[in-house]
């Protein structure tokens, strides 16, 4: 009986010691709680947790629940949180190299092939090795749809931006835009709402179609333009320290159902925009333009100047530049 406990009792402790290698993940989205792109995430951590019999817990928070979008870093750094889903132009005033990797502007003709250049061109590697000098890791980046710009003046081309007062977040995006002569004003998303409605604004740069009408950016703004002055990337990375915790096969699992978690974004946010763009024409009367061949070269001719000027910034700034034209070379796409 007692060598039958003694065996009980091992096994028991062996259980323990199995589950306390279970790690355990406090992670904050850019968005807010009903946003597709939290749901997502909060989808992929269950079905994460059960692909790793519970050996990786990821308690999703979304936007601002433990800090600004802004901070998420140094809240990782802190041990505030573990991790984040976000977008690394949220730190272009931190360091240059993450406002270029955090936008590619116009150099691309649309997200997918822009993203070919983190799995073909070597993009991944560089972004892993950068966000390595923040003791952090980058597990995958994850589609985000082309931007568009909620308007309530006709704009056509480029020479169309020309003193137009334009809301816009800091970063890349906002030196292309202050270049072809918009006058810009830094606001946050709630206040450029109100801004619209009062006449402050003539235009925003903001989002996606679907995340424009949700946000009321159509009630008074009957233009929507693709413009394409904004390809932004986000990302999902994590404490380079809790990365390294994780056995190579829960690494694997993680990296597996991140690049999931992106392709089924895709489908679910295409499908939201198309759905949105629909209702927008229906229902509220806005007319969606897009820049003809001319003005998508000028602005690729601009996004040529921006890089020159950023990544000029620093060294890791400038090799993210290198590779990506290097890139649109191999694909013939370089001006």
């Amino acid at each position: 009986m007692k060598l039958h406990h003694s065996l009980a009792g091992i096994a028991a402790a062996a259980l323990l010691a199995g589950g306390a290698s279970a790690e355990s993940f406090k992670m904050q989205t850019f968005l807010g709680a009903n946003a597709s792109t939290t749901k997502a995430f909060e989808a992929m951590a269950e079905q994460l947790a059960a692909d790793t019999d519970g050996a990786i817990q990821i308690e999703v928070l979304p936007g601002g629940a433990v800090v600004g979008a802004g901070e998420t870093i140094e809240a990782i750094q802190n041990g505030l949180l573990d991790g984040q889903y976000t977008a690394p132009s949220y730190f272009a005033g931190k360091d240059p190299a993450m406002g270029v990797l955090g936008d590619t502007l116009a150099a691309y003709p649309d997200s997918a092939t822009r993203d070919r250049w983190f799995t073909e061109g070597g993009g991944l590697e560089l972004a892993r090795a950068l966000y390595d000098k923040y003791d952090m890791h980058m597990v995958c980046p994850i589609y985000w749809p082309p931007e568009q710009i909620p308007s309530k003046v006709e704009i056509n081309g480029v020479a169309d931006l020309e003193g137009l007062k334009m809301r816009a977040p800091g970063g890349l995006a906002s030196d292309l835009l202050s270049r072809a002569g918009a006058s810009l004003v830094t606001m946050g998303v709630g206040e450029s709402v109100t801004a619209m409605e009062t006449g402050v604004l003539d235009a925003t740069d903001l989002a996606n179609v679907a995340l424009n009408v949700a946000l009321g950016m159509h009630n008074q703004a009957k233009y929507s333009v693709l413009a394409r002055h904004s390809m932004a990337v986000t990302e999902m990375s994590v404490s380079k320290a809790k990365w390294d915790s994780l056995s190579a096969e829960n690494q694997a699992a993680f990296e597996a159902a991140c690049n999931a978690m992106s392709e089924s974004l895709k489908q679910t946010l295409s499908t939201e925009d198309d759905a949105a763009e629909a209702r927008a024409r229906e229902e509220m009367g806005v007319t969606f333009i897009e820049f003809g061949p001319e003005d998508a070269k000028a602005f690729r001719d601009m996004t040529t100047e921006v890089w020159a000027d950023w990544g000029a910034k620093s060294a890791d700034a400038q090799a993210i530049v290198d590779s990506h034209e290097a890139f649109l070379a191999s694909i013939g796409l370089t001006n």
